[in-house]
């Protein structure tokens, strides 16, 4: 089941996103993707249907300035504090996809990409349902790993040597997660953010699909 939803942040901004339910009978987990500034939420639809196919709702939400979540400014004009009130957006998805009949408020989870992913984590933080995190090609090393010492979960870092930002941060946030259930991939020669599973797909078609890597991570720590 895919529905259209409506929402504001706490800061009043309006929101879009998509709700892909599974078909089941009983409660399920939830993921909430998060694509980076320059990409829109369908950035995750692969993934979106893996995890359906699993028993895993997902909620895509487009974040302010993009997509169904335009608002009166786009995200690239947007100053540093704006940009930083993404955090409001994905806590207040986490909010209206926990509460959607059929989901376990108590197995969400969020993925992000790039510029995103620091105000997802810092938003994942303050959820006490959330028990997973995928963070592709992440920036802002610091405030990651800050935001999990005050609630360390299961994190799995992806990011191509390439991009030494990406690999610092995505190595700070492993080391700061829950240690039992994490993870850590870094590879070489792939780019950055959801472009790296293109480029896998073409240049290693034998290899899994890394959209489904993904949702296979996250539907694990959640059913």
């Amino acid at each position: 089941m895919t529905r259209e939803l409506r929402f504001s942040a706490a800061d009043g901004w309006p929101l879009g996103a998509v709700l892909h339910r599974p078909a089941s009978d009983g409660p399920v987990p939830a993921v909430v993707t998060v694509a980076g500034s320059r990409h829109e939420r369908d950035a995750w639809k692969r993934t979106s249907e893996f995890l359906a196919q699993h028993d895993v709702a997902t909620l895509m939400l487009d974040i302010r300035g993009r997509g169904a979540s335009r608002g009166d400014c786009t995200y690239a004009r947007m100053g540093p504090g704006q940009r930083r009130r993404v955090r409001l957006d994905v806590a207040r998805a986490l909010e209206v996809v926990a509460e959607q009949p059929g989901v376990d408020p108590d197995r969400l989870g969020v993925l992000a990409e790039q510029d995103t992913a620091a105000e997802a984590v810092e938003a994942a933080a303050g959820c006490d349902g959330v028990l997973a995190v995928c963070l592709v090609s992440p920036r802002h090393a610091g405030r990651i790993a800050a935001a999990l010492d005050t609630r360390p979960v299961n994190v799995f870092s992806l990011a191509s040597t390439e991009d030494r930002e990406g690999v610092r941060a995505a190595v700070d946030a492993y080391l700061a997660s829950a240690p039992e259930g994490s993870d850590l991939a870094v590879f070489s020669g792939l780019g950055i953010g959801i472009t790296m599973a293109s480029v896998l797909q073409f240049e290693q078609p034998e290899a899994e699909p890394l959209e489904d890597r993904i949702a296979r991570w996250l539907a694990d720590r959640l059913i």
